[in-house]
């Protein structure tokens, strides 16, 4: 099994396989298997920040306030949807696969 360090990841851009960043990972996800933790998926862009500070509906609210709510919300990256052994972090899969947040 593979080791990441997460702390090197959240932040870091994310980019379709055209190149195009669609977002910065937010935060991530991940279950206990044995004494591991296995990573599940990623959240990624404007909604993924509200989620991780557990402030999604006051979020949704101020977005829809300054009309961003209608721009794209983010991403549900499962973890076998992205190619992490790089210096980039690109989608192995095209941006409409994608799970949309929000």
């Amino acid at each position: 099994m593979d080791e990441i360090n997460i702390e090197l990841l959240v932040g870091r851009a994310v980019l379709s396989r055209e190149g195009k960043t669609i977002g910065h990972i937010e935060e991530v996800r991940a279950e206990q298997e044995g004494p591991d933790l296995v990573i599940t998926e990623f959240y990624v862009g404007l909604y993924a920040t509200m989620e991780r500070m557990s402030a999604s509906p006051i979020g949704a609210h101020v977005l829809g306030l300054f009309r961003l709510r209608r721009r794209h919300r983010g991403y549900r990256i499962r973890w076998n949807q992205i190619e992490l052994g790089k210096s980039e972090l690109k989608l192995l899969c095209d941006e409409k696969e994608l799970a949309s947040l929000g």
